[in-house]
């Protein structure tokens, strides 16, 4: 059989054979001497992982999961993010912020163009089974989630053009703070404003609103702001986090781990080791008395200065008023900022 002009290698076997079934460190080793590719430090690949790219730089703490495939000319990822099993990202450009979450079997790909390009913000994450084709841009901004089994087309085509039939090529963009549950089909051409929520099972093409509920087939706004959302006062906001850190404590002594007070803070223990939870409600002063290793939860916004004295300390923070969290965190702001994350509240690393 003929062959096409421009090869069309959808599994990169070639470069699997090579690299993809060393083990982490020496697969980095490998891909920085030979591939020239810009490698932060604890970088995990998992066996069969692999990326492919012209020009690939990753920044600390990335994870490709268990053979995982990221495919294209420009490759960025940022800080703590990952790409779960047998994902596979293919594209021209790619560009991935940080604390971003790609699940399990993924598919990004499809036809490219030039101008092809996949643009994942920061604290974003795609559950399973989805499929995203960016033959024409498709960007994500920043806090955005994608639920399982959503479709995100930027072009659809088959039927011959020249008897009538549509043809169309359009970008996606999803703004910031967007949320797609389970099951939403993604037209080309679609604009999903920052804040907008979209029903599950909806499909949605055109523009819709920031701010606004849309849902349905063909999807439509049926909430927007003021009343939606509908911000609680700063009464019930303490309250809620009241709620969430019993819950918290609540969720980690199941699996083993005890909660003392020592006040004003209250000691985490699990295998043998501690670590200590300073919580600011709304009226309390940052805490100057802190050590390395300590994990402060603030429901008031820190100012520069505290938090340059919390640099200077390695002092973890997570700052619910300012919706920043320090840069590292040990186990235990790891973990509130995971459980954190389960009411949709995410925080932006400093730095």
């Amino acid at each position: 059989m003929t062959q096409p002009l421009l090869p069309k290698a959808r599994i990169p076997f070639r470069h699997l054979l090579l690299f993809g079934w060393l083990p982490s460190p020496i697969k980095i080793w490998a891909y920085r001497t030979f591939l020239g590719y810009k490698i932060g430090d604890r970088v995990k690949f998992s066996f069969g992982g692999v990326i492919v790219g012209e020009s690939v730089e990753i920044a600390d703490n990335v994870e490709i999961g268990l053979l995982a495939v990221v495919q294209g000319r420009r490759i960025t990822i940022g800080r703590h993010s990952s790409i779960g099993t047998s994902s596979y990202v293919s594209c021209n450009v790619i560009e991935i912020g940080e604390d971003a979450k790609i699940r399990e079997q993924v598919f990004v790909g499809g036809p490219q163009l030039p101008e092809s390009r996949f643009s994942l913000g920061s604290r974003t994450i795609v559950l399973q089974m989805t499929y995203i084709n960016p033959t024409k841009p498709v960007v994500i901004g920043d806090d955005t989630g994608i639920g399982g089994h959503c479709l995100i087309f930027t072009h659809g085509s088959w039927l011959n053009i020249l008897d009538g039939y549509p043809v169309t090529y359009e970008p996606v963009t999803l703004g910031n703070s967007v949320w797609l549950p389970w099951r939403v089909f993604v037209m080309p051409g679609t604009i999903i404003g920052d804040g907008s929520v979209i029903g599950a099972d909806s499909l949605v093409a055109g523009n819709i609103p920031p701010g606004s509920l849309a849902v349905g087939s063909p999807a439509k706004v049926i909430r927007s702001a003021p009343d939606f959302p509908r911000k609680p006062s700063d009464a019930r906001r303490q309250e809620i986090v009241a709620e969430m850190i019993a819950e918290f404590d609540r969720f980690v002594t199941f699996d083993k781990v005890q909660i003392t007070d020592a006040p004003p803070y209250r000691v985490y223990r699990r295998n043998g080791s501690d670590w200590r939870l300073l919580w600011l409600r709304a009226a309390q002063e940052p805490e100057l008395g802190t050590v390395a290793g300590d994990t402060v939860l603030t429901e008031v916004a820190l100012t520069e200065s505290v938090r340059e004295r919390y640099r200077a300390t390695r002092t973890h923070w997570l700052d619910l008023g300012g919706r920043t969290r320090s840069a590292a965190g040990s186990p235990l702001t790891e973990e509130l900022a995971l459980f954190l994350g389960r009411y949709g509240i995410r925080l932006a690393r400093d730095g």
